[in-house]
Order: C-alpha cells, then structure tokens, then sequence
C-alpha cells in the first residue's frame, strides 16, 4: 500500500517560505514521508549550503524509519515516487524542495531503516565510491559494518532541471533487522528494462494552444496506469509525454494547473486538498513568466 503525503499542506508551507524568502533547515516527517525546503543562498562561507539540504533530510528519514520501526509501522521509502527541484540554482538564491515518500510494506523484513544518499551539482554523482563507503564503515566496537546481507537499494537518478543529481540509498539495518538475513526476506531486484520496455506504451499529447492542451491531458490520461516518474509536460511546445504501464499507478486524470511564478498556486492546492492527488512534474513557461504543475489524481 503506498501512503502519499499530503501535498497540499506541503505546498501552502512552500509558498509561505518563498514570501518570507526565509532559510529553513529542519524537514518535516511522519508515517507517510519526510518534506522541506531550503531557501537560500546556494553558497557561504561554509560550502555549497543548499546541496548540504539533501544531507539534513536524508539524516531525518534514516531517523523517522527508524522510529516508525520500533513502533511497529513497517515502511521504506518509495523511490520512484522522490521529487526534488532547485529553482534559482545560478542565481545565488536557491529553492530547494525535496519529498521522499515511504510506501507501507506488510512485515518487518520487507521494511527498510538506513538511508544514504550521494549527489553533485551539475556532475554526476560517485554512486560506486559511496556504494564502498557504506558497506566498508564498521562503528565502534561493532564486528560488521551496519547493512544486512550487503544489500543496498538504489534509486535510478534522480535529476532537477537547474542540474542538482542526486541517488538515494535505502537498506536493513543491522542494529534493527539483523534477524532479517540470509533465507529471510530480500531487497527485490529491479525489473530488467528489456521486460519493462516491452509491457510499456508511450503516450504523447500534442496540441495548439494551451486551452486545448490542458483539457487534451485531462481527457487523454482518464482511467489509464502510467509509470509517473516517466511523465513530463514542455508547456511552451504543448507536448506532454506519458507512458502507460501496467505496473505502474492508476489514475483518474492528470490535470495541468498553471499559474504566476511565485505566486501561491490556488487550483494547484484546490485539487491536492479535495483528492488523493500528487505532483508529478513542475516548471515555468512563457520565458519564466508562468509556472505549471502536472498533477496526477489517483484513485
């Protein structure tokens, strides 16, 4: 069962930060996932500040799965379903947004409680080096490093538009689940892409005018599945590009809200507040002038 959070909320706190143009540093979490912001400049006299954010979230997610854990909420972190954006990214001021979902799974071994992640700025990002990093690192007065069975989960990268790359790394953690071994349940091995390639459709929306485009997206996506990680929306070309699949989600529609830039997003927060709903894709259009949310209603 996945467990999305409430976006809505998420967006009105975003919006509020933005006015105020303040700095915050603490995320935000509960059962259903960890969100935050930083706003910023993206560099100080202590490094490359706004990238450090990926490090202050992915410390309280390794926390919050922990204590979900102890408490018998068994969750990972749904890895398909991680956004991030950094508009301003070059301009000395940054707005760095992250959400990291967690997905319900039904036992203990199936749950995952260590989090890592390894990016760059426009740089792709050591994934083999911080790979070695986790598994050789033995704490104090321990025998074995922290990872049951050397298992790592890895997300696919994860990309802003402004160039911020970041993977993300989920595993059992000993301390935790080390009666989760070998003959236990295992971390699920990723789809090979050839028998994903085969079962996967692509779906392209082309119109003339933003009008038809936004009404051709809420029409053309009723009622299918869609891998959600895999739709996008270029608004200045009124193309949008989905790819049905059958494991992917179902949805009711996909829906294009627009809006001013930095301003609060009224139909965005309309149909996030009244549905089981989630941003999937995000941009700015018409040279900067106008901003876009593509947003999936699911059901």
């Amino acid at each position: 069962m996945k467990i999305l959070i409430d976006e809505s909320q998420y967006n009105r706190i975003v919006s509020t930060l933005n006015e105020q143009n303040q700095v915050t540093t603490q995320p935000t979490c509960n059962e259903n996932g960890c969100y935050g912001t930083y706003v910023g400049p993206e560099f100080t006299n202590n490094g490359d500040v706004a990238h450090q954010y990926s490090n202050t979230i992915t410390k309280e997610v390794g926390k919050k799965l922990k204590e979900l854990f102890k408490s018998g909420t068994y969750v990972k972190v749904d890895m398909d379903g991680i956004r991030m954006s950094t508009k301003g990214m070059g301009s000395g001021n940054v707005v760095y947004k992250v959400i990291i979902p967690f997905i319900g799974v039904s036992n203990e071994c199936d749950a995952m409680t260590g989090f890592a992640h390894v990016g760059g700025w426009g740089h792709t990002p050591a994934l083999s080096a911080r790979k070695s990093e986790i598994l050789s690192y033995i704490p104090s007065g321990k025998t074995q490093n922290q990872v049951v069975d050397n298992q790592l989960d890895v997300s696919d990268l994860t990309k802003t538009k402004e160039g911020l790359e970041e993977y993300w790394i989920q595993w059992r953690h000993r301390d935790y689940q080390s009666k989760c071994g070998a003959g236990q349940s295992k971390v699920a091995p990723k789809k090979s892409t050839q028998s994903t390639s085969n079962s996967q459709k692509k779906l392209v929306i082309r119109t003339a005018d933003l009008s038809s485009f936004m009404e051709a997206i809420k029409s053309g996506t009723e009622g299918k599945t869609f891998d959600l990680k895999k739709s996008t929306a270029d608004v200045d070309r009124f193309v949008a590009n989905f790819v049905e699949d059958p494991n992917g989600t179902k949805v009711i529609k996909m829906v294009l809200a627009v809006s001013l830039p930095n301003k609060p997003c009224e139909s965005c927060k309309s149909i996030l507040t009244k549905n089981n709903a989630r941003v999937v894709d995000e941009g700015t259009f018409e040279g900067g002038k106008r901003e876009y949310n593509l947003i999936a209603i699911i059901s």
